[in-house]
């Protein structure tokens, strides 16, 4: 039995969810994994920073009880140094890097100690430690932003403002919270120092602040890589297959590039087929087909407190349009000669195939599959 190591730590956007679930789907292919984590439990962000109003507890304590159930090698309070990656690199098969980006970005402006930073007013208001005052500006108004308002209405912000460069990035239910709770949010302003009571704008306002909440995202902390694993502009490179320059460690999600919980949900399952292929000796998988734009991607209607769904207009109300799911059925139902057809497989397997007599060339599955599974072929030409 061949042994796979993962190294997991406070991630953003879903990294503790997701590399514990492809560590389960390793585990349930034979193979054994072992989990380094930094914090005093796994559940990374999830459990420590996204408000309960987002993410109800007891959704997350389900789901990694059910992970613990099956990853029973899990090793607490276990920060890293580079000297430690070699060793581990040494003693298992492969590791993999799932640390997110968990290294706040702040101002370099004056007065900027005065501040906290999103991160961990989020941190300290989930424990139930965070104290703000009547007035609190909130400098970055994206989602996260948004989070940060709405917490802080909580504790008893009576006067929120959020700031931001450019029109605000937020959307969805975290910008609608904002603004129910009479948060104001002013753009494009710049910002020029804060003070004990202020913070001061280039354009000369002043806006009064108890508290002050810095939220500009995060970054990876790369401090604990060897030398021989290559970065690039501050994120871990890797190739298409999520492989680093060194040939036994893998790395996914924020430490690699910033994205959606989906996008990290999907390199975990990428390198973990990788994995099973190198072990198995099989060849790698080819490089996925180009997927949808990334934009038509969302989840401004998506709530993870639905677990059941009624019908099927339920469950599409909750649809982000990842292209994950590889069996939608959009192609049959799109089909206008009904040349598409879904064939059960043994178990729980299936395929869809093509009447070749019934298809004419109209590329509208092509076009409107998700995922890029399609391909056409141009017909041979008559005479």
């Amino acid at each position: 039995m061949r042994i796979l190591h993962t190294e997991a730590s406070t991630g953003w956007g879903g990294q503790e969810i997701r590399i514990l679930r492809e560590a389960k789907g390793m585990r349930q292919k034979g193979h054994q994994v072992v989990i380094y984590e930094k914090a005093e439990d796994i559940g990374g962000k999830f459990s420590r920073v996204i408000p309960e109003s987002r993410i109800p507890q007891e959704i997350i304590t389900t789901e990694l009880k059910r992970v613990k159930e099956v990853l029973p090698h899990v090793h607490h309070k276990q920060p890293l140094a580079p000297q430690d990656v070699k060793q581990l690199r040494e003693d298992f098969d492969f590791v993999v890097i799932a640390t997110g980006a968990q290294k706040p970005r702040t101002l370099p402006i004056p007065g900027k100690e005065k501040a906290m930073t999103a991160l961990e007013f989020l941190e300290n208001a989930k424990a139930d430690t965070a104290r703000v005052g009547k007035y609190v500006v909130i400098i970055g108004a994206g989602n996260v932003g948004c989070d940060a308002a709405t917490e802080a209405h909580r504790l008893g912000a009576q006067d929120i403002t959020l700031l931001d460069v450019q029109e605000p990035a937020s959307f969805g239910k975290e910008r609608d919270a904002a603004e129910e709770i009479g948060a104001k949010f002013k753009w494009p302003v710049f910002t020029k120092e804060i003070t004990d009571n202020a913070v001061l704008l280039t354009d000369g306002e002043q806006i009064r602040a108890d508290s002050v909440i810095i939220s500009i995202g995060d970054a990876p902390d790369l401090d604990f890589l060897p030398d021989d694993v290559a970065a690039e502009n501050g994120f871990v490179k890797v190739n298409e297959h999520f492989l680093t320059s060194d040939p036994k460690i893998f790395a996914i999600g924020d430490v690699v590039r910033p994205g959606l919980l989906t996008d990290a949900i999907g390199a975990g399952r990428i390198v973990a087929q990788t994995i099973c292929n190198i072990l198995e000796d099989k060849p790698l998988a080819v490089q996925r087909r180009e997927m949808i734009e990334r934009s038509r991607i969302t989840l401004e209607y998506f709530d993870p407190r639905v677990t059941e769904y009624n019908d099927l207009d339920h469950c599409g109300s909750q649809c982000a349009s990842c292209g994950a799911c590889r069996d939608c059925g959009i192609c049959i139902a799109v089909c206008p000669q009904h040349a598409i057809s879904k064939n059960e497989l043994e178990g729980s397997d299936y395929e869809y195939v093509v009447d070749e007599d019934l298809c004419i060339g109209c590329g509208f599955c092509a076009g409107a599959c998700p995922c890029g599974v399609w391909d056409l072929i141009e017909n041979t030409p008559i005479g």
